[in-house]
């Protein structure tokens, strides 16, 4: 009996340890494989702020384009203005 139990024991050692670490090698790859889910949805997220801010970014030079082309137009105009009042304060006596 001891000598069987001198030979099974070892084997079931073994055969155990190899089993725990197994078992503790695929719960590291399923933490790892969730701990990469995790990062491609930040990296997603990440992603489409930057777009929004780009659509955004867009938006708010179409934006500063379209003031500055008024304000051209304006000072033009107001240049325009000020050529007619001093033709009209020249030509009164």
């Amino acid at each position: 009996m001891e000598t069987a139990l001198l030979i099974i024991l070892p084997i079931l050692t073994a055969g155990l340890t190899i089993a725990s670490f197994f078992i503790a090698r695929a719960a590291e790859i399923r933490k790892k494989g969730k701990d990469d889910g995790a990062l491609q949805a930040d990296i997603r997220c990440i992603k489409d702020l930057l777009l929004e801010m780009r659509k955004e970014q867009e938006r708010i030079n179409a934006t500063l384009t379209e003031h500055f082309e008024r304000i051209i137009r304006n000072e033009e105009s107001t240049k325009a203005a000020h050529k007619r009042l001093d033709e009209l304060t020249n030509k009164k006596p």
